[in-house]
């Protein structure tokens, strides 16, 4: 069940960024796709931060929690490590993917994503840790 929650969850993240128009699929619930075949890759290295605008801000941090939770459910499979590295992977080509579907893939975003993965990385680790040190101290009670 995990990994089907986990793959439908990097389907969503898939339609969200690669719909061609967000406010059309988050306002009226239309979902359109329309396939670029010749991409500007130039769009990669594009800086077009917009600190001043709320819709922006909104969308980074819709980055972050997007991957983080990508990242949660991922990782809860037991390999973190390993589920951290293929979150960036797929958080950078979600990003190059853009590029086909007349959407801005943006360096800057995969580094937004990494840190929303990075987070949920290390709360796992810490997690892990902690769930590591209960059972030594149960196995040691019981002996």
């Amino acid at each position: 069940m995990r990994i089907f929650i986990t793959a439908l969850w990097a389907l969503a993240l898939f339609v969200f960024t690669c719909s061609l128009n967000f406010h059309l699929l988050i306002q009226q619930h239309v979902l359109n796709f329309r396939f670029n075949s010749s991409p500007d890759w130039s769009e990669l290295l594009n800086l077009d931060f917009q600190w001043y605008s709320g819709e922006w801000i909104s969308r980074k941090i819709g980055h972050f929690f997007g991957f983080f939770t990508l990242a949660l459910l991922a990782s809860s499979f037991g390999k973190i490590k390993s589920a951290f590295y293929w979150c960036v992977i797929y958080a950078a080509f979600t990003e190059i993917l853009q590029l086909f579907f007349f959407r801005g893939g943006r360096i800057y975003d995969v580094i937004n994503d990494a840190l929303g993965i990075l987070l949920a990385y290390f709360l796992c680790t810490i997690q892990f840790r902690r769930n590591s040190r209960i059972t030594r101290c149960f196995k040691n009670n019981i002996r």
